[in-house]
Order: structure tokens, then sequence, then C-alpha cells
């Protein structure tokens, strides 16, 4: 995930005092990402000046799922006049509604609406108005979200020192974060949001919050505990020494995130996101107060706290070829696997683009009607999967669907694999390639000239659908058993038959322009 993108958490809500019992998981949709249901804008100073209070709005799957390719908000401004002063970017504005049209060129990095609210001139503490959100994602209409946007408040801000760089795999340290209250009213009760990666967890469970986890890597483990203290204005608290982050042993590119809110109305809804939580046992989690005196000046203006850490760990990428047997003009099904056997993933959090990629070569007399998705041809006859962050245990299908163009008798082809920078994680080599097998029986006289599908059988647990854990590879790699679109054939594809298919796939849409150069540079 690149510096400075918001991340949208999506939690579970509580109960005023205590938490709701586990939420159940709901269908997978669209939904706008980023709005709180309560926003608190600095009033303006005696001297004049106003601070911004600044959002990112998006849309995005609360099931962790695909990104949406294009997205509309409409941001309805009436509510706002005269209290609060709205700036969105990239929109357009005419009456009372800012229109903002997203197109989404890379899924690994959905832009968003940037929102900047400031007090407006003659506006006093307490004012406050309405901002609804409408919208559409793929054609698809999105929920209405509203927010009451407040001049005054309680506006909690957090900040922070870097975790430790020397963390190994088994140790704990303390999250070094502290909130303050910016704001002109107090908080009368603080929800803290915590998120870990697939190789970091909460290193012990307390009773007033809740856990669960999610299958993405970069947002495996979530968190959120409910503080029952008032925080007056320029008071601080923080974090004790008890809330550590634990390193497990998938630990890898590692990112950990603190969010604070205050308990207003609505807002456990906004964090709610209809996954399954349970609730901790053992003691209260409870933060303490600490001198602010002299530590006011240290705190911005965002409510988000976080920190990577670079854990030295191993990795074993294993492929698995397969054998192929058919009459002469058969087509047939190859379905090549590659899995990581850990124990940690591979990737890096500030940078989920492809980190390697899978090749396969083909003999003469073989050819490619069906690319699994992702996969474009190279030079020399090969074929490249360009691969992006896989968690622990991914389990990854790559059906290449063939014709036997003519007789073969013990003809081998070869799928492997290549990480480039990251093979130095990848102690095991012995399985970065695998054999693919062919030989073909003669047509028989007076045979249909229609071709008759054969078979692939391939090795190994990776055939047909990923397992629960399974990440689909970055640029679109085929997780599942079915043959990819398009009937592209080919015997071994030169330079001119590269770029043509080069092209068709990318007005198709198939395969981001930057993989391609990504590849072609490596």
């Amino acid at each position: 995930m690149a510096r400075g993108v918001l991340i949208p958490l999506a939690l579970i809500a509580a109960t005023a005092g205590g938490f709701a019992g586990p939420a159940h998981a709901q269908d997978t949709t669209m939904s706008v990402t980023g709005l709180p249901s309560q926003i608190a804008v600095t009033p303006v100073t005696q001297d004049g000046v106003k601070q911004p209070r600044q959002l990112t709005l998006s849309v995005g799957d609360s099931a962790g799922g695909q990104a949406p390719r294009e997205y509309v908000l409409r941001l309805g401004l009436g509510g706002l006049k005269g209290i609060v002063d709205v700036d969105a970017k990239p929109c357009v504005v005419a009456a009372d509604q800012a229109t903002c049209r997203i197109k989404v060129t890379d899924p690994d990095r959905v832009p968003g609406v940037a929102l900047t609210l400031t007090a407006a001139s003659g506006s006093k503490a307490g004012d406050a108005g309405a901002l609804r959100v409408t919208g559409e994602a793929d054609g698809q209409a999105l929920k209405a979200v509203d927010a009451t946007v407040e001049v005054g408040g309680a506006n909690l801000v957090v900040a922070g020192t870097r975790l430790p760089t020397d963390l190994k795999v088994g140790d704990t340290a303390p999250l070094p974060v502290g909130l303050r209250n910016v704001g002109s009213a107090s908080a009368s009760g603080v929800l803290m949001a915590f998120r870990f990666t697939e190789g970091s967890k909460p290193a012990r469970r307390f009773d007033n919050c809740e856990y669960g986890e999610r299958s993405s890597f970069e947002e495996k483990r979530y968190v959120l505990c409910a503080f029952d203290v008032e925080v007056p204005p320029r008071a601080e608290f923080a974090l004790p020494d008890d809330a550590e982050v634990e390193v497990g042993t998938a630990a890898f590119h590692e990112l950990v995130q603190v969010s604070v809110y205050p308990d207003a109305p609505g807002m456990r809804e906004y964090l709610r996101g209809g996954h399954p939580y349970e609730r901790g046992s053992g003691p209260q989690l409870k933060l303490r107060e600490i001198d602010s005196s002299s530590t006011g000046e240290r705190y911005g203006n965002g409510n988000t706290w976080e920190s990577t850490y670079y854990i030295t760990n191993t990795a074993d990428l294993s492929v698995t070829g397969a054998d192929i047997s058919g009459k002469v003009g058969d087509e047939v099904v190859a379905d090549l696997g590659l899995r990581n056997d850990g124990p940690a993933w591979l990737g890096d959090v500030q940078d989920p683009t492809e980190f390697a990629s899978l090749h396969v070569e083909l003999p003469d007399g073989v050819s490619v009607v069906g690319l699994p998705k992702g996969c474009l041809p190279g030079r020399s006859g090969e074929y490249v999967c360009l691969l992006g962050p896989l968690d622990s245990d991914a389990r990854l299908s790559f059906p290449f669907k063939l014709k036997l163009a003519k007789p073969l008798k013990e003809a081998h082809g070869q799928v492997r694999v290549r990480q480039a920078e990251w093979s130095r994680y990848d102690k095991n080599s012995s399985n970065d390639a695998a054999p693919i097998e062919f030989s073909t029986t003669p047509t028989s006289p007076g045979a249909s000239a229609e071709p008759t599908p054969g078979t692939g059988v391939t090795g190994g647990d990776t055939a047909g659908e990923p397992s629960p854990g399974a990440t689909s590879p970055s640029g679109g790699a085929h997780p599942s058993g079915e043959p990819g679109d398009g009937d592209l054939a080919s015997t071994g594809a030169g330079t001119a038959t590269w770029i043509a298919a080069l092209a068709a796939l990318l007005i198709g849409g198939g395969v981001a322009a930057r993989a391609t150069v990504r590849r072609r540079r490596a």
C-alpha cells in the first residue's frame, strides 16, 4: 500500500458500556468509505485563523473484494451553508452539490476524493449541519451515507513514534501511541481501531475490545476497543505498555495502524464492517492520562497513526507442472500451480505491485488457445504471469488452454517462478521449476474434424479453486480452475505477435500497462 494512502477501516461496533455480540457477515457490496458519522471542525480563532479538517472519501468492498473500475460520488452541500466551507477535489460543484467522477486504473491504489472542511466566517462553536453522500460504483447504486459536521465539538488526534526496527519473530513491542483532544468540547468516551498485517497480531486480549480476522494479508487482523473515559479539550491520553504488538511467524513487511474517534452517536455503526468479531477476555485495557503541557506541539490534525517494520524471514515458493495426453487436434487444459509454503507472506505493504513472475515454456507443436487472466505472451515462446503479494499459505492456479497441434512423443515444457529482488528470501530453489509433459496418439481415420476436449492432470494440491487463504495475484492472475478469457493462439510468439497480443490485452483491460513495463524493464 502506497505511503500516504488512507486505508478504510471496517470494524464492528459496540453498545454503550460494552460491545454487542458478533455481527453477521454481509454480502459483498461496494460502499462509501472514509466518512465518519460525526465530524468536528475547529472554530475560527479570534485572529481569523482557520484550521482545516481533511478527509479522503472513496469506494471499497467491505469484504475485501475487487476494487471498482469507476465510481461517482455526489456530495450534498446545502446543509453546510454558512457553517462549513467545503473544498472537494477532483469534483465539479453546481448549486449545492459536488459531483466527483473517479476512474480506477490500478486496483491496488483506488483514488479518493480529497475533502477539506473549514469553519465558515461568522460561524460559531456549536453550529452544525448535515452532509449526505450518494453515488454509484460500476453502475451499482451506493447506499447513502450521512455525517453531522459541527463547528467545535470533540476532535481527537493521534501522535506516536515508530516501532523498533530490530524486531524479530516472537518479539513484542508496546504501541507508542497517544491521543489529544484539539476540539472545543469534551469527548465522552473514546473508540480506538487497530489494524495489523498478516505477520502481526495483538500480544494479548482485553475485555473491552473485540477481535476479528480477514482474508487479506494487508488487512488481516482488526481490533476495536471502547474506553469509558472523559477527554476534555487539550487533555492527552496514551496507550499503556500492555497494549503490545507481537511479531508472528508469517512476518515480513509489516504495518500496524491505530485510529481514534470520539464515541459519538453513530460512530460505532460507521466502524462496523459486517464482519464477525469475538469479545476479548481478561483485564480491561485502560488509557493513561499524561501531562500535555510539553507534548501538544507534536500533534497534527490526523486521527490515524501507522508504523511499518521489516523482518528478516524466509518463504518457499513452489510450482507444479502437468502431465498432458490426448489425440492430435485435441484442446486440453494444463492447470499449472504455484503455492507459498511460508512461513512468511511475500510482498510490501508500501508497494503492493508485482514482485515475482511465473514463466511457462511450451514445446513445438503445442499452441495456446486460452490464457489465464494476468498472463501474456513473452519473448522466445514464453508466457509470463505476473505475481503480486502472496499470503503465507497462498494456493494459486493458472489454467492454460492448449491445442495439441501435431504428434508429440515425450515432449517437454517447463513452468518456473522468478522472484527478482525477493529471491534471497527463498532458500529452497529445488521446487522453483517443474516439467510439463506431453504425449499424443494419432487422430483415428474418419474422426470428426471437431477437436475433442482433453484433460490436464496436475500434481500436488494446487489444481482447481484456491484455498480460503489464497490471495489473487496482482495484475489479475486467475486463481480459479477455469480457463482464462480470449482465444489467443500462438506456437511461440515473436516480437510482432507479442506486441499484438499485448495491445489486445490492454484494450480489453486485462493487464495493467505498468505491469508490462515492470516486466520488460526486468
